[in-house]
């Protein structure tokens, strides 16, 4: 019996989603996919969750930002932080939600994102750019705006917030070590989306930059 059930990911699509859920877990769990500063870390794993979310869209995207989530979950109890360990300490479960709604929004927005982007002639140089730094700012607001929702009354925020207002708050934390991870993922994203459509793993409107 035939059925039109449209799949959601062809094969070439599964190879990258099984390829990238790889390299998540791959730089979530060892130290590859951090490079630690201090209270907050350059973030390189946002790079396969973008290059995720712009070649299969918002579902794409939502699956890889679970996936990141998950291993931000894990290393929380595994390799935690100084903030992981204060936090952890106050609520287990308000830290799960930190580490993994944030994620699955931020792959899913860049996800939406990325699909309109490449109904558009933007060249695909340009909108893998900018799917690239949009996930990797948007993680960073996201995660910020949750930290404060969700732990806002600790002692530990508030600390750390010194009586700013959320977005004084944000601001702040953008330090060089966050703009180099803002920066780092556009460009790497730009170049593998790049070679990606010319390997026909990607169709759009544009031509190729």
């Amino acid at each position: 019996m035939k059925t039109n059930t449209k799949k959601i990911f062809n094969v070439r699509q599964l190879v990258i989603l099984g390829l990238m859920t790889g390299m998540i877990f791959l730089m979530g769990l060892t130290p590859i996919g951090y490079i630690k500063t201090g209270t907050l870390s350059i973030t390189l794993i946002t790079i396969p969750v973008a290059i995720t979310a712009y070649v299969l869209g918002p579902v794409g995207g939502a699956i890889a930002g679970l996936m990141f989530g998950i291993t931000s979950l894990i290393s929380a109890f595994t390799q935690p932080s100084a903030m992981m360990v204060a936090l952890t300490e106050v609520s287990v479960a308000r830290t799960a939600v930190l580490c993994l709604v944030p994620r699955i929004l931020d792959g899913l927005l860049i996800g939406l994102l990325s699909a309109g982007l490449k109904k558009t002639r933007i060249p695909t140089a340009v909108s893998g750019a900018i799917a690239g730094f949009g996930i990797a700012f948007v993680n960073t607001l996201l995660f910020m705006t949750s930290l404060v929702l969700l732990f806002g009354n600790t002692e530990y925020v508030k600390n750390m917030r010194a009586d700013r207002n959320l977005v004084v708050f944000i601001i702040a934390i953008v330090s060089v070590n966050v703009i180099i991870e803002w920066v780092s993922t556009a460009v790497v994203t730009c170049a593998v989306s790049t070679g990606l459509q010319r390997a026909g793993f990607i169709n759009t409107k544009a031509k190729t930059a």
